[in-house]
């Protein structure tokens, strides 16, 4: 009996300490224009607000390996508007442009007095990454803009 009873006592205390985070991971760059968004992201907690899903658990959300803190995904008829916010880091803004430079090829440049846009299109979608910059010197990462055309 008193093995039975540390046999429960063990696996009770081992079974809910073993979470599947690896499961809850969800790409970002995985979502396309027929996905169903709610059962992407399945597991992850979200807010819904005037059809508009947000997401901030920076746990389970990657876009091409990096960390995202927010993400808002909205619908609209032009196609599927993903925002993405990051951690400020000057390396997710690195890690982030050169693997869509890559993907995509060089950006069109678009320099304003108080923030750069890169952007990349395709016939599918268009990718505007967005930096804060001053005197033209980097100085926050905004946000990467994905638009998915139906």
């Amino acid at each position: 009996m008193k093995k039975l009873t540390l046999l429960l006592l063990l696996v009770s205390l081992f079974g809910y300490a073993q979470v599947d985070y690896k499961g809850l991971v969800k790409n970002i760059e995985d979502i396309t224009i027929e996905t169903d968004i709610e059962t992407h992201f399945k597991g992850v907690p979200f807010t819904e607000e005037y059809g508009e899903i947000k997401f901030s658990d920076e746990r389970f959300l990657r876009f091409y390996g990096v960390f995202v803190d927010k993400v808002k995904i909205n619908t609209s008829y032009g196609g599927k508007r993903i925002t993405m916010h990051f951690f400020d880091e000057i390396s997710d803004y690195n890690k982030l442009k050169t693997k869509l430079t890559e993907l995509y090829g060089n950006p069109d440049v678009n320099e304003r007095s108080s923030s750069t846009y890169y952007e990349w299109k395709t016939e599918s979608k268009s990718l505007m990454l967005r930096v804060s910059t001053e005197e033209g010197l980097f100085t926050e990462f905004d946000e990467l803009v994905v638009t998915l055309f139906h």
